[in-house]
This record gives C-alpha cells, structure tokens and sequence, in this order.
C-alpha cells in the first residue's frame, strides 16, 4: 500500500518490552534516520495537529537533514502515511496475536481488548494521531483506519458461531460493536483521558461479547459482578 519501506527497527503501538530491544531502541534512533522521522512525525502531529505539521518542525524534531528525508518520503503525507501504517500495523498484528492463542473465543476477545487499551495508554501521541488526527489527514488515511476497523470487525464476527439465536442478530453487529468501541475510545483520547483507557476494559469486554453470549457468560468473561 505505501512505498519505501526499509528494514529496521519500527515505531509502533506495541513495542518489543525485553532488554535487549530496550538497549536497541536507545541506540537505534541514531543510527536509522527513517525511525527517527516517523516518530518525530508521530510526535509533532500529535502536538500541532495535521494541519499544522510541516516537514521542517518533523526534520527538527528528528535532528535530520532535508536530503535525508528525500530519500525516504515524497513528502510530508507519504511521511505521515507511512508513520500511521507502522502504528496500526502493530495493532493489528498484536490483536491477531491473540486470536490465533488456543483459547475460546470470549477469552481471545478479552485478552485482544486488553492489548489494544493498553498499548494506546502507553502511547498518548500513536492514541492520538491514529484516533483523532487521522480524521483529517485525507481520504488515504481515513481508509487505512477503516480497514483496520474491518479487520476488527471480522475477528468480532467469529462470534456468531457462540451464538444460540444468530438468526436474530442483525448482519451488521459485528460492526456495530467496534464502531462502539472505536467512538468510546476515541471520545476518551480527545479529551486527554488516554492513560485511563484500561479502566475501561471490563465494560468492553461485557459490550463485545453480550450480543453473542448469554448475560452471566460475558459477565463472566469480563470479571464483572451482576450489578
């Protein structure tokens, strides 16, 4: 979908916590100048917004030269553009993570919801630019969200097949759910309530898998007591 990618360390939602890619992160942002221009991208548009981002406040942030950039991007969208994808390409990959672990369907719903919230609290300025900053950033960037919205909405779907009365669910639940979700978390970013997403995993949990289970089963699932 994006070109000039390069092999190296990437920016990202979900970053490797060991040691040794600690030690690494601290070296790498100096030896590869393309990590370090997506990341000040992340960071200056988180700051300033999309709009008001410009590619000389990113080459300062990551102490590179024009040139350098150059031979990266075509300019500043295919920058952001490419910065984004890192970012919701680790999402992804860590949702699918847990969707593929050998558990019930329910618990790989928890555990993924769990992921997600708490990389995003970790990471106020990847929340940010993916949640709210991609909005107005042009049709190519709203459609890579959106694609990562479909990509969430069919791991939701496999529910169905727990469900006792799927001829009474609407085709559209699944996506009904994640939309949800996506307008909760979304609403809480803007208003600068990022660190607090885990707090909300319980209830999320509970809102993904009620349509699909029985009410003391998601209440179950989601260690919530009947209220």
């Amino acid at each position: 979908m994006f070109h000039h990618r390069r092999p190296g360390p990437e920016p990202g939602l979900i970053p490797d916590s060991s040691p040794a890619a600690a030690a690494a992160a601290q070296i790498a942002p100096r030896l590869d100048p393309r990590r370090r221009l997506l990341e000040a991208m992340i960071e200056t548009v988180a700051l300033r917004g999309y709009d008001r981002t410009t590619v000389s406040r990113v080459l300062s942030s990551a102490d590179v030269q024009e040139a350098v950039f150059s031979e990266h991007f075509r300019d500043k969208h295919d920058c952001f553009l490419q910065a984004v994808d890192d970012l919701i390409g680790r999402a992804e990959r860590s949702a699918l993570e847990q969707f593929q672990r050998v558990a019930p369907w329910p618990e790989q719903v928890r555990l993924a919801l769990q992921s997600l919230l708490d990389a995003l609290s970790r990471h106020p300025d990847g929340a940010r630019v993916v949640l709210v900053e991609m909005l107005s950033a042009g049709p190519a960037a709203c459609e890579r969200q959106r694609s990562a919205l479909a990509l969430f909405t069919s791991l939701i779907e496999e529910g169905r097949s727990y469900s006792s009365n799927t001829e009474h669910l609407p085709r559209q639940t699944s996506e009904a759910i994640v939309g949800g979700i996506a307008s909760i978390v979304h609403r809480r970013v803007l208003q600068g309530d990022t660190a607090e997403l885990p707090t909300l995993h319980a209830d999320l949990t509970y809102f993904a898998l009620l349509p699909y289970l029985d009410h003391a089963r998601a209440l179950a699932v989601a260690g919530l007591r009947e209220r």
